[in-house]
This record gives structure tokens, sequence and C-alpha cells, in this order.
């Protein structure tokens, strides 16, 4: 049998992420007080981008002209979302004076837990779309170091396959323990980055997920057969534990959770509940005539042209920066106004109040993918009656028997009255708040409290019972 060569055409869908792309993406996620300082690195690095003259940036300034905004918007009438920067100031000639407080202005202090794992990521040689995926799995954390959000969601499709491996670089950064889900979690990853492995491994997960209120109860003899070690052994292991933390995120600054600047409000005003964008706390940056006039002045001889491609360049990417920043804003917007409606108890009534509600719903009213809700509500913070509370906060899958659900925030806030009733008293192990649950009709498992009450940054009982 002969065989004759033949051409073979295949086709394969791959997606190329632009630079362009890759900077929205960041920029969506991005909290008010980094997109700041982001501005004020773009500033420095590119001549195309002008910062108006008036412009201050500084939560007081935000706080003395919410009064006299006028993009306000109430829950009965929205005007086109477009118009939601129509507020901006106006402008002096003083722009070198307010250019130069811009950039003393840019937010500084302790350091936060961010910015710590940031400059360790930094170090690392990682390709632009795996270091992209790495801030955001960075911003992702709350104070504890453990995730807001789930990053199998957050990070977008196409960049997941990068997700695992990233996830493994950064749980060999200092502080040991940060990046995973809950506190338990924490501790064995810490105890793993102490050389802890096989058995030994096995045995302290075991204490660690199913017998900790058993220890707290001085029930050691219990949890000994329950992992089927000696007892001097388990002592060991529960020395052991006692020099982790449960939360390694707090040994550092809390960033945005002490110095806030929220990038909207939801206010009750005069009986109305009024939805004001924070858009004294970013720049209306434009592009400089005369940088941008130098490219008609280039000449046509080849250090002209490469003149020229310089400047037209950096408008580019001026223009590129101000389009993403604009889009940011205006699914901002979009997301409030349903968040506005939809919260609307809880905006008058408190957190108790609040209603299931997922990004997928919000997402599909927008018309945008469940991601982009998910990046445009990270690290991002409302202005309410109520305090100034994370975005993230107002989203909440349903908890309890159907017919009686509540939203998972509704259950979190009763989880945190009931432990405040019984501040002074013994410490209440989280099964016995699951039965406090059960008898106001709320049905939620054992681990389910653990869950909520770690989110609460509450100590487990076998920590409290130590105080």
């Amino acid at each position: 049998m002969e065989f004759s060569p033949q051409l073979s055409l295949s086709q394969k869908q791959q997606l190329k992420l632009s630079p362009q792309l890759l900077q929205s993406f960041e920029l969506m996620a991005l909290p008010l007080t980094e997109l700041q300082q982001r501005i004020k690195t773009e500033i420095e690095s590119n001549p195309a981008l002008e910062l108006p003259s008036s412009w201050e940036m500084s939560y007081e300034n935000y706080a003395s002209q919410s009064e006299t905004r006028d993009d306000r918007r109430t829950d009965d009438s929205y005007s086109d979302s477009a118009s939601y920067g129509s507020d901006r100031p106006g402008y002096d000639f003083e722009a070198s004076d307010r250019r130069q407080k811009f950039m003393e202005n840019a937010l500084s202090g302790e350091e936060t837990l961010q910015e710590h794992l940031m400059s360790q990521l930094g170090c690392e040689p990682l390709d632009d779309e795996s270091y992209l995926v790495g801030e955001m799995i960075i911003t992702n954390l709350d104070a504890n170091g453990f995730f807001i959000e789930d990053p199998t969601v957050l990070i977008p499709e196409e960049l997941k396959q990068h997700l695992p491996n990233i996830l493994k670089v950064i749980h060999t950064f200092d502080p040991a323990g940060i990046a995973t889900t809950d506190w338990r979690s924490s501790l064995l990853l810490q105890a793993q980055a102490k050389g802890m492995k096989g058995e030994e491994l096995e045995q302290f997960t075991a204490l660690v997920n199913d017998n900790l209120e058993l220890m707290r109860a001085n029930k050691q003899t219990q949890v000994a057969k329950n992992i089927g070690i000696p007892i001097d052994q388990l002592e060991m292991l529960y020395d052991f534990l006692k020099t982790l933390t449960p939360f390694p995120g707090q040994s550092f600054a809390s960033g945005p959770e002490k110095y806030v600047i929220p990038d909207l409000s939801i206010k009750q005003d005069q009986g109305e509940l009024v939805l004001s964008m924070n858009n004294a706390s970013l720049p209306d940056l434009r592009i400089n005539a005369d940088f941008e006039s130098l490219a008609d002045e280039a000449g046509t001889d080849e250090q002209a042209k490469a003149a020229q491609q310089y400047i037209q360049q950096h408008i580019k990417t001026a223009n590129d920066l101000i389009f993403q920043i604009q889009v940011r804003n205006h699914t901002l917007y979009r997301v409030a106004q349903v968040l506005l409606r939809e919260q609307r108890e809880f905006f008058l009534l408190g957190p108790k109040y609040i209603k299931p509600l997922t990004q997928k719903a919000v997402a599909q009213e927008i018309e945008v993918h469940e991601t982009t809700v998910s990046r445009i509500s990270t690290a991002k913070w409302i202005d309410t009656d109520w305090g100034v509370i994370p975005i993230k906060k107002l989203f909440s899958s349903a908890v309890g028997d159907e017919g009686a659900e509540r939203s998972k925030q509704a259950v979190k806030e009763i989880i945190r009255q009931i432990l405040e009733e019984h501040t002074g008293e013994k410490a209440l192990s989280d099964q016995k708040i699951s039965d406090i649950l059960k008898e106001k009709g709320i049905s939620v498992a054992r681990r389910t409290v653990a869950k909520y009450r770690n989110e609460l940054n509450i100590d487990p009982s076998f920590i409290r019972g130590t105080n």
C-alpha cells in the first residue's frame, strides 16, 4: 500500500489577550486608592497625560463636596448613567502646583498586607498574564489574608490556566498561611511551610479540622483516640498549633479598612435614597495639547519620524487609560443602580435586611459577564447610613430552608448579634450557635456557622475561650 502526501488544515481557537485588555481587567479590580496610585505612576511616566489644574486627591475633598454634588440619582428617577461624571470641578492656572499636590498626596503609611505581597510578587520571574493573576489574587484578600471571593470565580476563564501555579508561588510568600479560604486551611498551610508532612501532617489535619472543640472541652483522651495517637503526641501537636496564627494578615496595616475612600454613596436624603458617585477622588485626565502638537512639528527625516512615533504611542497609551477608567466608573455606576433598587430595605433599615442577590443576576441585568461584576465589586467601598462597607457585602446567596430563606449577610449579622449577647459568658461553640439559629427558624449547619464566623473576623471558640 502506498501513501501519498496530503495537505491537512485544522482550526484551533485561541484567545490572545492584548495589553489593553489585560490592563482593563486590572483596572476593574483596583480599589480607588490603588487606582489613584496607578494614575500617579502613569502621569509621571507619560508626558501625553495632563492633570486638571484644580483637582486635589483627598477624602476630605470628597466629603466636603458630597452635599453639593449635581450627579445625585434617587431610586425613583435614574438619569442617563453616562452622566455620572457631570460634577467635575473647574480649572484654574495653577497646574504645576496642583500636579505636585497630587503627587505628594498619594496615600502612604504603614505597609498593608497587599503592599507586602505585591513587593514579593514583583520579584518573581512571571509573564504578564501570570503577574495579572497574582495581582488579582492579592487584591482579593481580606484583612486576615483569606479570599474575599472564590478565585475560580474571580479569575477570567482565559486566565485560569495560570491560577494553580500562581497560588503555589503566593503560598511561599511571607506571611505563611495567606491566600486560603479560612483559618483552618491557613493553619495547615503554615504547618507545611514549617516542614510538617506525611503522617504527622495527616494527624495535625485531623486535629485542626475535626477535634478543636473537643480539645477546648478538655477531652484529650477522646481526641487522641479519634486521631489514633498517644496523649503525649497529641499535646505536642496542640503546642505546635499554638505557635501558629489563625489570621496571618492581621499583623499588617489594614489599609482600606482604616482609611477608606468610598467609590460611591447611597444614603437617605429627605426620605429618598440618593446615589452619588465619588467623582472628586479621581482626576478628569486629558491629553496634553502641547505634547500632541509636537507630532505635527516633528518633520520628515528618520529621526523626526521616530520622535513622531514616540509621541503617538504615548498618546495612544494615555487614551487607552482614560477610556478604561471611564468604562470602570460607568460599569460601577450601573451595578450601583441595581444594588440601590434590589437592596432598598438594607439601605433603609440595616444589615439584617440584606436580600439574597447574586453577581450573576446583576450581570444579566446590566448585560455584562459575571466576572465583570465580580471584578468591579472587588475591593470597592460604598458609603451608607449604616457605615462604609465593601460593595461585595451587598451580594449574598440564600441561606436556610426554602420558603424561609435569608441572605448570607443577614445570617452573618444575626450570628454577630448572638455572640455580642453572650459576651462575658463561656464562649459559644459553632454547634451551639447553629442550635440558637435553629430556634430562630434559621437552619444553618455547624460548618457553615464556622465559615461565617471566620468571615466576621471572630476567633473560634477554642481561642476565645482562652482570653
